[in-house]
């Protein structure tokens, strides 16, 4: 899907920030998401308020909505009830002119029930996951609210500023790779009447699990950057996870990681090293079907994980693996087992800059390979976002995925099924995504490698 006019842009702007902490009531439930293997529920106390922002650009009368929400993930479900809510019921937006993004705050509200499985991931009881669909249900219902209001709301005449600053304040925890992305990303938006600053949105690609696992609701580093921008500019400050499913946080905990980002958005802004940012906007909403490592609609394989999962359930790899057998067992059993993984990505062109958002626990090295395609192209400066729209499995890159571990989702010399406490036994899924054979390059086509960057490509032509 794509809107675009030729015709020239006229920008206005208006935001929104809604407190979404969690507290009960009216939240039926306060269990949390963000960490398994064992039910990790919210007692109530926050550290930092956990936050929806929405920023609407209205490009010549027509609205672009973005949502950013402090949650770890929104499944696909809840994901397509919210688009169509607003773009269908509502009316508020075209498809392709709105993106959500998560900060994937491991401190954050469980919102959803298929992936992850709240069951498989925290072990929870069937009357603690309607309590969570009841609390998704409000979830739902408050974000369309806030979007309504900021899309009705009055608008102020903009002007888009871009510029990049750079930190480093992760490292990358697959011991696979050392691709680590200092990138600081800046979008300042001013009052195209008073060149006054209005808004200003960032990105930044590290793990939030600075707080560690604990049942204190907090924005972790996320928080603390938008809170010092507030604090120190008087500006609503929009956070947007880069592509993070492999980098985590150096040691010194969410004040430390967030004051120095913050001091990296201040040095942006006191630099002003802006190049402009225009309309007409050009928008682009497509979706991708990620392939697992084995055909998951084949008798013989089927077959082959039924064996493999049934000899899991004596427990000898751990309660969490006799969950994740058990609920794919069932969906073996019932023909409903997955045969892929739906991957939306969008795509937002501006006179001066492009957006990619990509859906999902994209590992860092895809950024780099994003941006070979862009130079290709001929596209100038470049944000890639992750954590858009859906959040359901990791994506790793070739590299990575040729090698057992979390990311990759493969153990004990088996490619073929998910692995035991791997990244798709924690999002419920069959099996690892499909890799080139090892040491291809470039990536084999069928590969989800290959796949992914052949959408990037295609999208941002």
């Amino acid at each position: 899907m794509a809107r675009f006019r030729r015709n020239a842009a006229t920008l206005s702007v208006a935001v929104n920030t809604l407190n979404m902490t969690p507290k009960h009531p009216p939240w039926p439930s306060l269990w949390m998401g963000g960490y398994g293997w064992d039910p990790r529920g919210g007692d109530g106390t926050y550290a930092r308020k956990l936050r929806a922002h929405c920023l609407v650009l209205d490009d010549s009368g027509s609205a672009n909505v973005l949502l950013r929400i402090d949650v770890v993930s929104i499944p696909r479900d809840v994901h397509r009830e919210l688009r169509r809510r607003v773009v269908e019921v509502e009316k508020l937006v075209a498809d392709s002119d709105f993106l959500i993004a998560s900060s994937h705050t491991h401190s954050g509200p469980m919102i959803g029930s298929s992936h992850p499985h709240p069951n498989v991931l925290m072990n929870l009881q069937p009357a603690d996951i309607t309590a969570v669909n009841q609390s998704t249900a409000l979830f739902i219902d408050l974000m369309v609210d806030l979007v309504k209001r900021t899309v009705q709301a009055p608008k102020v005449p903009a002007t888009l500023h871009y510029a990049e600053g750079s930190v480093r304040l992760g490292h990358n925890r697959t011991g696979v790779v050392d691709t680590v992305l200092p990138d600081v990303p800046v979008l300042l938006v001013r009052n195209a009447t008073t060149t006054e600053p209005v808004a200003v949105l960032f990105g930044y690609a590290c793990h939030p699990v600075c707080r560690g696992n604990d049942k204190v609701f907090d924005s972790d580093y996320v928080g603390v950057v938008i809170e010092s921008i507030e604090r120190r500019l008087g500006l609503p400050a929009l956070f947007f996870q880069g592509l993070a499913g492999d980098i985590d946080p150096n040691a010194g905990g969410p004040l430390v990681v967030g004051e120095k980002l913050a001091d990296a958005i201040v040095d942006v802004l006191a630099a002003d090293r802006f190049t402009a940012v225009t309309g007409p906007i050009l928008t682009k909403l497509t979706e991708i079907q990620l392939p697992f490592a084995v055909d998951t609609d084949n008798a013989a394989v089927q077959a082959d994980l039924k064996r493999k999962f049934e000899s899991r359930l004596d427990g000898h790899l751990g309660p969490a693996e006799v969950r994740h057998a058990r609920l794919m067992l069932e969906q073996l059993r019932t023909g409903t087992v997955a045969r892929s993984i739906p991957m939306p990505i969008q795509c937002w062109k501006f006179g001066g800059l492009t957006v990619l958002a990509l859906s999902h626990e994209v590992l860092a090295g895809y950024q780099q390979l994003i941006k070979d395609i862009a130079v290709r192209l001929g596209i100038g400066k470049l944000w890639v976002m992750a954590y858009a729209n859906e959040t359901q499995c990791y994506i790793p890159t070739d590299e990575t995925a040729w090698q057992p571990g979390y990311e990759s989702s493969w153990r004990e010399g088996d490619r073929l099924v998910a692995g035991y406490g791997s990244s798709m036994l924690a999002y419920s899924w069959p099996a690892p995504l499909r890799s080139s054979p090892v040491g291809t390059v470039p990536a084999a086509p069928g590969s989800a490698q290959a796949v992914v960057l052949a959408a990037c490509e295609a999208i941002m032509r």
